[in-house]
């Protein structure tokens, strides 16, 4: 086998016990499953599971990266294809939305953790990795929107992509109690006041009814 069979391998591995993980913890929470059920059902010895993932968090933020990889590429591809910065923004707010209301027990835990820096206890490089994945798929749309001259000069794309970030993750917050229409309005209203600023003379964001 070849390193990059192995590394292949490994990757597959690292997705199943994620996937895994997350069908059980979707069913069940985040605390109620054990190390054990995740390793059989990711058909794994649970050596190999701490091999790959040192905690359950790390397993949920792994399927969330997962998620949010596949919004982006999605994203990405409609960027390819001539649609608006406004359709790529609705399209993630619905999509945050959904994940928002339909996984709020484990979503919710997600935002927390990234959102509380200081936690007792908390892997500081699991803190970080929710506001990687999301910025990641925030920046695309951003620099689109800098390529068609809407936004204005010497904006710092690195600070407003993170401040969507924390946005998106205080929205993903308001699932527990509230429909994904409303989350997704929320989550819209949060980045138009963010962007008014950003926002060349004249331009406004227009969200699709």
């Amino acid at each position: 086998m070849t390193k990059t069979d192995r590394q292949d391998q490994d990757l597959a591995r690292r997705r199943r016990i994620a996937r895994a993980a997350f069908e059980l913890f979707a069913r069940s929470g985040l605390e109620a499953i054990s190390a054990a059920e995740i390793a059989r059902a990711a058909y794994v010895s649970r050596t190999n599971l701490y091999r790959y993932y040192p905690s359950k968090l790390h397993m949920l933020l792994a399927h969330f990266e997962l998620t949010v990889e596949e919004t982006r590429q999605a994203a990405l591809r409609r960027l390819a294809e001539g649609r608006s910065p406004q359709t790529i923004w609705s399209g993630v707010a619905a999509r945050m939305a959904d994940l928002g209301v339909r996984y709020h027990h484990l979503v919710g835990a997600v935002a927390s953790a990234a959102l509380t820096r200081q936690g007792a206890g908390r892997e500081p490089e699991a803190l970080e990795r929710p506001q990687t994945a999301l910025g990641a798929l925030v920046m695309p749309v951003l620099l689109s929107m800098q390529r068609r001259g809407e936004l204005r000069e010497g904006v710092d794309l690195r600070v407003l992509s993170d401040l969507v970030v924390d946005s998106c993750l205080l929205a993903l917050l308001q699932g527990q109690h509230r429909t994904p229409e409303e989350v997704q309005r929320d989550w819209e209203d949060r980045l138009s006041l963010l962007l008014s600023g950003a926002l060349r003379s004249g331009r406004e964001l227009v969200w699709s009814p």
